[in-house]
């Protein structure tokens, strides 16, 4: 245990001294989820800005009763109105005042087709400069504003019309209640679409983010191994009085204790990322728990277990992709065949359940052991264990297999001598993949 130990230790300081490695794996992720996150807040308050202080350009050509009308609904509304009715809207164009956020052009006739049930049109005019979100939403807050008094109108004629019936009755002759129904208890006033959305945001975010520290970690467990080669400083680790796999477990190990610490930077930075983005949702306020959907601690516990199996699995196929590289650039290119087994599964299953998709696909999906995190992330929620402690098992039994088979490389010299190098040919454009046994340079 004392040379294991000692194995581990050395790969970690190895790793700590890579400035790529605590770039990538732990400043990174502390210092830019919390910037997008403080992007995200600085758009939240400019558009509500935006939204709050409103200055519009008038030009009104009616002088009617209801443009009167229409003008004391901006009032009301907070509006701040320029009148600039002796103006044509071309000539607003070209001298605009920065004050501006909207020009709004009523037309002669607005009063008389009111009033006689006809339509009319209403010109917003927003000139573009930064072509940013902040200057699309005066016109969108005063269009909205606009269909108020629009269904205020509305509601006149069909008064007029149905005098003996409520103008929203008159006006939705089916209504429509989409409620939820949770453990044969319906939810009243959350809609299947509110739960879904929130379900997504709280219990695929900490797969998502494992599965980007299982391809870091991976790459960083493969190129540890092949740079051992690429230096020439595995023989002589070789030659020392350590057991081969103590070599290998203390490379693992080493990986896990750095992968520990990024762990602590991803949440740390995406926490305060969520938090911002819940900000942002309507949905905010929606609490799971009080809907009775509130994480079980056995749920917990299996996440914790497969995501832990995922990283353990993952830096043993590392290991041994690492170990028949030749030199650092081959295995960061052989690295890439491990992505998309990470990846596609938890994509897939962000969008579908597993039971949604072909028997084909789920024996897939179920063969691929870095699935289960996703799978036990909503296990968390819908109490279907069985598949996941089936997957827990075969997720042991996977790992313990590559790890014999990568044992099994170490113990022999095949370790310094089988070497998949990636390079460019000399003659073509792709990538010569060349097996050498004990083949030197």
């Amino acid at each position: 245990m004392g040379a294991l130990f000692n194995i581990i230790r050395k790969e970690v300081k190895e790793m700590v001294r890579d400035p790529r490695l605590l770039l990538g794996m732990i400043i990174v992720p502390v210092l830019i989820f919390p910037l997008m996150g403080s992007a995200m807040t600085a758009t939240v308050e400019s558009v509500e800005q935006s939204a709050s202080n409103i200055n519009i350009a008038l030009i009104n050509n009616d002088l009617g009763n209801r443009s009167a009308q229409l003008i004391d609904v901006f009032n009301e509304k907070g509006i701040t109105i320029h009148d600039r009715s002796e103006y044509e809207p071309e000539v607003l164009f070209d001298e605009l005042d920065p004050e501006y956020s909207v020009i709004v052009v009523i037309p002669p006739n607005f009063s008389f087709n009111i009033e006689n049930d006809s339509s009319v049109v209403v010109n917003f005019y927003t000139v573009m400069e930064t072509y940013s979100i902040s200057e699309e939403i005066p016109a969108s807050v005063l269009g909205s504003y606009m269909a108020e008094y629009k269904q205020m109108i509305v509601d006149e004629r069909l008064t007029d019309a149905f005098p003996d019936q409520e103008p929203w009755m008159v006006e939705n002759p089916i209504l429509l209640s989409n409620e939820a129904v949770i453990d044969g208890e319906i939810v009243e006033n959350v809609s299947p679409g509110r739960i879904t959305e929130q379900m997504m945001m709280q219990s695929m975010m900490i797969p998502m983010v494992m599965m980007m520290l299982l391809i870091m970690a991976a790459q960083l467990a493969a190129t540890s191994v092949a740079m051992e080669k690429e230096e020439k400083t595995l023989e002589t680790l070789l030659t020392m009085p350590v057991s081969r796999n103590s070599i290998l477990f203390g490379k693992v190990g080493g990986v896990v204790v750095v992968s520990i610490f990024a762990l602590i930077a991803y949440m740390f930075g995406l926490s305060y990322y969520i938090s911002s983005m819940a900000n942002m949702s309507n949905d905010a306020g929606l609490n799971l728990a009080e809907i009775g959907l509130a994480p079980t601690t056995t749920g917990i516990f299996l996440l914790i277990v497969t995501l832990f199996l995922s990283l353990i699995a993952a830096l043993s196929v590392a290991v041994l992709l690492g170990s028949l590289t030749e030199d650092v650039r081959s295995a960061q290119a052989l690295m890439g065949a491990l992505y998309v087994p990470i990846f596609i599964p938890a994509i897939a299953l962000m969008l579908v359940d597993i039971s949604q998709l072909p028997e084909f696909i789920q024996g897939i999906i179920y063969a691929i052991p870095f699935s289960y995190p996703v799978l036990a992330s909503k296990a968390m929620y819908t109490g279907l264990y069985t598949p996941i402690l089936f997957g827990i098992v075969y997720q042991v039994i996977f790992t313990i297999a590559m790890i014999l088979l990568a044992g099994k490389l170490f113990s022999t010299e095949k370790i310094l001598t089988m070497k998949i190098n990636l390079k460019n040919s000399k003659g073509g454009a792709f990538p010569l993949l060349n097996m050498l046994q004990g083949k030197k340079k």
